[in-house]
């Protein structure tokens, strides 16, 4: 009986004529047009976007030649298909692919190996770093994009910056764009032993902080964490109740698709989050014309929000949040200014 996170050896099978990239544990491409012998994670996924998937209630029984689904693109996730979407659509949705299971990789005393053995373990000690935290009211909204551009400007002024894709599904594509943004050391959900937070808020509340805890002994000053999804979905809320990180929290900047969904963010967060209004910075969409958002926004009383393709817009939000850096990583930051004087 296979469960989320258990390791499952089996093959990859793209139709006639279908190219499916699969990313390696080192980040290498590999285009797939014929069978695939692969290791995979089994888990669920749940998108507004892609591809939509389940893990039965009391696991998945894994027999020699049991056809399942790989549901989520580069990152390798095995679960039974419940929906995909067109990817026709302008999301250039993934498409899934059947996966034939060989079995479940298991250890000496025949257990089921899950990824949570592989998780970090950082220790008790509470998060001391400032955290920014990225979110957004839909998928594909723009969200990694601006994180890379936040974490290039913190970079470049002289911060050490981590960087977390903290909730979703998987998230090595966002990982390497951190990275290749300046990012000193990058996590996601998975390395807290989780391979999608869509499942028991518990488990999500116990296992995430591992991850910024883990950043905060890196030694870095600042860590920018992208919140997946959208900010009710993939037990995002379940964030919002972790003192530890939003004590943490310099700001939530919150990209909406469009001036209903900015009130909205507003009204969830008065009511559900309880987040402090003062810390939310709002953007527009980066697929929107700001001229019209901005005065749509401010006819639902949202009367300052930023443009996330204007470089004096992300040049302030920068500005502002190392500015309330407290301590150790605004002296980092004056020193390193003082340096390059």
């Amino acid at each position: 009986m296979g469960h989320a996170g258990d390791l499952v050896i089996g093959q990859v099978l793209p139709e006639p004529g279908q190219t499916l990239v699969i990313l390696d544990q080192l980040g290498n491409a590999h285009e797939v047009t014929a069978p695939q012998r692969v290791i995979a994670v089994l888990g669920p996924r749940d998108s507004s976007t892609h591809v939509c998937a389940t893990i039965p209630d009391g696991g998945l029984f894994i027999t020699q030649g049991l056809d399942a689904h790989w549901v989520a693109g580069e990152s390798g996730i095995v679960g039974v298909l419940e929906r995909e979407a067109s990817s026709q659509t302008v999301h250039n949705a993934e498409c899934s692919a059947r996966f034939r299971c060989e079995g479940l990789i298991v250890d000496a005393r025949f257990k089921p190996i899950n990824i949570q053995s592989f998780a970090v373990r950082p220790g008790d000690q509470p998060v001391s770093t400032p955290i920014v935290l990225i979110g957004a009211t839909s998928t594909e909204s723009g969200k990694t994009v601006l994180a890379g551009k936040l974490i290039e400007r913190f970079s470049t002024a002289g911060l050490r910056v981590g960087a977390l894709k903290a909730t979703g599904t998987g998230g090595i594509l966002d990982s390497m764009h951190h990275r290749q943004s300046g990012a000193a050391v990058t996590l996601d959900n998975v390395d807290a032993g989780l391979i999608t937070t869509g499942g028991d808020p518990e488990q999500v509340r116990r296992q995430i902080p591992s991850i910024f805890r883990q950043l905060d002994q890196e030694g870095v000053d600042l860590i920018v964490a992208e919140l997946g999804g959208d900010v009710v979905s993939a037990n995002n809320p379940v964030i919002f109740r972790i003192d530890e990180l939003i004590n943490q929290t310099l700001a939530m900047i919150v990209i909406s698709n469009d001036a209903l969904a900015a009130a909205g963010m507003v009204a969830v967060n008065q009511r559900q989050f309880r987040f402090p209004p003062e810390k939310i910075m709002h953007m527009t969409s980066p697929f929107r014309n700001h001229a019209g958002m901005r005065r749509r926004m401010a006819s639902v009383g949202i009367h300052q929000c930023f443009d996330p393709n204007s470089r004096e817009d992300l040049d302030a939000i920068a500005g502002e949040l190392v500015h309330n850096i407290p301590g150790g990583g605004h002296n980092h930051l004056l020193q390193s200014s003082n340096e390059g004087t």
